[in-house]
């Protein structure tokens, strides 16, 4: 055996399970795989490692055509016998004639006063067919004595009393699921052999593989100057081994069926029927399956087969080597049944291979956009990238093209295509294309940052009153997230929920997902985080049932439940989410979802990071990066304090500032800005100031674009007014903060409020009546010290603070600072609180921390 030789040990376990399990083991086992499965060298190295351990003898009998026939076949198998050390079994035991139970009597007497056990392994019996040698082998496996243990090696299932020893629990089977290589193992096998592969290269090859060994060994052989392995069903090497090994051994009427239906990734049996002109391929697919000639069901509930990537590649050349034009005829053959019986999307591929781009054109105008809204965009993009540029140019095609870019988040490619059509040569002669490309539009200004005007356009053409469902399905799905993003959260749910209920109707999932989040992020916005969160919950097991919980689709469903996990204080959930988000996110995306992840993530990161003020200018970057006029203002209102607080906290009050402008540029008088207005006046020390800031809001004289601005704007006065020695009114404030928050659970304004939300909730235990429960929780939730909401340094504080790190005294700094020695002290008291320490060296240390510094 090669020093290379990868030894599977996972395959080891499953046959040393299989043999010696113990007495109620069954007796025989059967390893079946196709061609090149590695079943031979995985049983050699079994067996050298039994022989070494001397813990069991092996015989080893490889079979081939020649042995079938009885008078070659037990010749052989008896002295395999005797070399593994068993009792002696004469020369005259092998019969002359054809009766052979007596012989076959004779090895089982032998071996039942054999004390220690044996293994006989008979590799290649798919070989053995003839009726004398089957009807021998088979009186040995029904009467096996307890020593004498088989296990049978195949590429499939020989003519044996297999199917009465499974049912009588005798046979453990090791098929090609087991066989299969896993990523692991043929990295391994690679290493071995000296070669690195990136994670990229091992996927793709694997990809191509499909862990078949024989693929993997050809592979390695491509290694050249470093460049990774590669391979291909039309090798040489590949293409020789597959000849000799599969498709030379087939009848020439299973050959003529492999290449008349290879030009099929997948394929039913009535396709087969068109492909092939074959009545019977029924039949002949039940003979390709049942041999494992690597050909395996795809959907057993649908009948779909495929062949392996690898022997379809040859199968491929091989029709293109006999008659090339007999490629383009098959796939045209696949494409006019394909669009027959609903398939459109395979139909167009098969259209694009047998170059027939008038139909292909015909596929994208009349089925692009239900595929898209499947789900299919990045399929879709694939095929697309095969047709001419003078088809592609046509507004009919081009604008699905664009549609499909645009849902993978790909606004250049959109944009390319978009610039070649609404011109004298490539017009817009049509309603429904004039409508099409508003709709289109609308979504290219999305990701781009700018919606209003291209809404504007939407609602003047005919834009989801064409008569054309998938058309008015896109139309609707994306005014609704327009008007979100617009902060028309009305409209936009009028929007959503009727894309939805014409979403689910037709099963186009992907637009059903899109419209379960948008409507989640409209309930967050009315504040109700309860409802938010099911409604996640419910978007992400849609997510997961249709395989997309891995796809850039789920980034904004992520992003929200991590808001919602985070205002629950569940903050490890909010960092794993805000992660996933982020690695999940495209290259260009709406900019609300964007900032949403980004948001989130600097929240979860600021209270443990090692340098919060790199955390919250980074933060500050992503929010610069465009107007804010083109986020949702949901999602400025929801951040804003949050921003504000941690822009104080790191010592930068004109960033605070920023945001109290970006607010009031969202174009409409709301509470928020009352809520930052009065959060930077008492960061600066006043104490009237932002109680008559906030007054109104509280008496509910302003509107407020997300209700959690409420809860903050509580709790800040309940701080105020404790600072003012009014305990009744700040317990007041304190319940009405609580009563807001209790129904969604929303734990997190409480901990970002600072310390006195727990010195009140202690202080106030047991006067809570109704809410004692929740405020008992939220009291418990909160750490032992946090910093206060108006604990930020103030600018004549960050200017002391500065001068902290020198060697000079106070009376130094105040003469430096031109102001009185009692002025210095008291601004550095101020200091030590809002640091909570207690000396000098302590203040520079936290203040260092925390990126003031």
């Amino acid at each position: 055996m090669p020093p290379t030789t990868l030894i599977r040990d996972r395959l080891h376990v499953l046959l040393d399970a299989a043999v010696f399990g113990g007495d109620a083991t069954p007796p025989v086992t059967l390893v079946c795989g196709p061609a090149g499965a590695g079943k031979t060298t995985m049983l050699a190295a079994w067996a050298r490692r039994l022989a070494e351990r001397r813990e069991t003898r092996v015989a080893w009998v490889s079979v081939d055509s020649e042995d079938n026939d009885p008078t070659v076949l037990w010749p052989v198998v008896l002295q395999a016998l005797r070399e593994s050390g068993s009792r002696p079994l004469g020369e005259s035991a092998v019969p002359r004639g054809g009766a052979y139970a007596g012989l076959v009597n004779a090895v089982v007497a032998e071996f039942e006063l054999e004390p220690d056990p044996v293994v006989l392994v008979v590799d290649g019996v798919h070989e053995i067919h003839s009726a004398a040698a089957v009807r021998t082998l088979n009186l040995l496996l029904r009467d096996l004595p307890a020593s004498l243990r088989v296990v049978l090696s195949a590429r499939f299932p020989p003519p044996l009393i297999l199917p009465r020893l499974r049912l009588a629990n005798r046979l453990r089977e090791i098929g090609p699921e087991e066989l299969t290589f896993t990523a692991d193992e043929a990295r391994l096998l690679y290493t071995r052999e000296g070669i690195t592969l990136t994670p990229a290269g091992l996927a793709e090859l694997m990809e191509r593989t499909e862990g078949w060994a024989a693929g993997l060994r050809f592979a390695s052989l491509t290694v050249a100057d470093s460049a990774p392995p590669r391979i291909a069903g039309d090798d040489r090497v590949v293409a020789d081994y597959l000849l000799r090994e599969v498709f030379a051994r087939q009848p020439d009427e299973v050959q003529r069926f492999m290449l008349a239906t290879c030009v099929c990734r997948v394929f039913s049996a009535e396709l087969a029927v068109e492909l092939s002109g074959m009545e019977n391929a029924g039949q002949v697919i039940d003979r390709l399956e049942r041999t494992n000639i690597l050909t395996s069901t795809v959907d057993a509930t649908q009948c779909r087969f495929r062949y392996h990537p690898l022997l379809r590649g040859y199968l491929r050349a091989e029709l293109g080597r006999r008659r090339f034009s007999a490629l383009r005829q098959q796939h045209r053959i696949a494409a006019t049944w394909l669009v027959g019986n609903g398939d459109p999307l395979r139909a167009l591929e098969h259209s694009v291979n047998a170059a027939d781009y008038e139909l292909a054109a015909n596929l994208v105008a009349r089925s692009g956009l239900g595929r898209i809204l499947k789900g299919q965009s990045a399929a879709l993009c694939r095929i697309l990238r095969q047709i001419p540029e003078p088809v592609l140019n046509r507004p009919s095609v081009a604008l699905v093209a664009a549609a499909a870019a645009l849902d993978l988040g790909n606004v250049a490619e959109a944009d390319r295509r978009l610039r070649r059509i609404g011109n004298s040569v490539h017009p817009l002669r049509t309603h429904r294309l004039r409508a099409l490309h508003a709709t289109v539009q609308l979504h290219a200004a999305r990701l781009r940052g700018h919606a209003g005007s291209a809404l504007a356009v939407l609602r003047a053409s005919h834009a989801g009153r064409t008569g054309d469902f998938d058309l008015d399905l896109l139309a609707t799905l994306n005014r609704g997230v327009a008007e979100a993003w617009l902060g028309r959260q009305r409209a936009a749910e009028t929007a959503l929920r009727r894309a939805l209920r014409m979403a689910t109707s037709e099963q186009r999932d992907a637009v059903a997902l899109e419209c379960r989040v948008h409507l989640a992020a409209v309930t967050a916005a009315r504040g109700d985080l309860a409802g938010m969160d099911q409604q996640v919950t419910a978007a992400l097991a849609f997510a997961r049932s249709r395989g997309w919980v891995e796809s850039s689709r789920g980034v904004y469903a992520y992003a929200l439940y991590g808001v919602a996990a985070y205002q629950r204080l569940e903050d490890d959930k909010a960092r794993g989410l805000a992660a996933l988000a982020i690695d999940l996110m495209p290259a260009h995306t709406d900019a609300t979802i964007e900032l949403c992840a980004y948001t989130l993530r600097a929240m979860v990161q600021f209270d443990t990071a090692d340098d919060p003020h790199e955390v919250v200018a980074a933060l500050r970057e992503h929010w610069q990066r465009g107007s804010v006029r083109d986020v949702s203002p949901a999602m400025v209102a929801y951040s804003a304090p949050a921003r504000q607080r941690m822009a104080l906290r790191v010592g930068e009050y004109a960033w605070a500032l920023e945001v109290l402008d970006e607010v009031e540029n969202i174009g409409i008088r709301c509470g928020e800005q009352d809520l930052l207005r009065a959060i930077l006046q008492a960061h600066k020390g006043k104490q009237g100031a932002p109680r008559r800031t906030l007054a109104p809001l509280l008496a509910g004289h302003v509107r407020t674009i997300v209700g959690s601005t409420v809860v903050e704007a509580w709790l800040l006065e309940a701080h105020l007014a404790d600072r003012a020695e009014e305990s009744q009114r700040a317990h007041e404030a304190l319940c009405q903060a609580l009563a807001l928050a209790a129904p969604h659970d929303a734990r997190r304004p409480f901990r970002d409020a600072g310390h006195f939300v727990r010195v009140l909730l202690a202080r106030g235990a047991g006067r809570f009546g109704r809410l004692e429960t929740f405020a008992t929780s939220v009291r418990e939730a909160l750490p032992a010290r946090v910093p206060d909401l108006a604990d930020g340094l103030t600018e004549r504080e960050q200017v002391l603070l500065a001068e902290l790190p020198s060697m000079r005294t106070v009376e130094e700094i105040a003469r430096n600072l031109f102001v009185s020695v009692n002025t210095v002290k008291t601004h550095l008291r101020g200091i030590y609180r809002k640091l909570d320490v207690r000396h000098r060296r302590d203040a520079i240390a936290v203040a260092r921390e925390r990126g003031l510094l």
